[in-house]
């Protein structure tokens, strides 16, 4: 799909958020500046957080209290999935009472939980412009209106 601005970025944010239930997992996947935050911050906000949500990279994880809790993950820093173990990750990420939204989460390779949205967002040229993907792993229960 074809997202032309940031309001539009966050308006997607807003669709995904309606389908999501706590225990879900949001893989977003894409390069240095693809929007993967902006994304983030706005399944937040539709999520209920009402606080600042900076990008996690140097902590690795912020939780964050709405009306789900939202574990926000930024794993750009870590080698390896035994990296991620080791950092005591996996609790925060299976949590059943929070929906998780995961940058770069590659490194979970086939540790990724399920039910997950895996959202691919790529540049097109455009300066605010980006080609989104979505895929649902275990959501194939739900009606989602993306």
């Amino acid at each position: 799909m074809w997202i032309g601005s940031q309001k539009a970025m966050e308006a997607l944010g807003v669709k995904i958020a309606a389908c999501l239930r706590a225990g879900d997992c949001v893989f977003l996947i894409g390069d240095l500046g693809a929007g993967k935050s902006v994304l983030a911050r706005a399944i937040g906000r539709a999520l209920g957080v009402a606080g600042p949500m900076p990008s996690p990279s140097f902590g690795l994880l912020i939780p964050h209290e709405g009306r789900i809790r939202v574990n926000h993950f930024d794993l750009y820093r870590l080698e390896d999935y035994e990296e991620f173990l080791a950092a005591g990750l996996e609790e925060a990420l299976l949590d059943e009472c929070a929906v998780s939204l995961v940058e770069w989460p590659e490194i979970l390779g086939g540790q990724a939980p399920v039910p997950r949205l895996e959202v691919r967002i790529a540049h097109t040229g455009e300066p605010d412009a980006r080609e989104v993907s979505l895929l649902c792993i275990g959501m194939e229960d739900r009606s989602c209106e993306f």
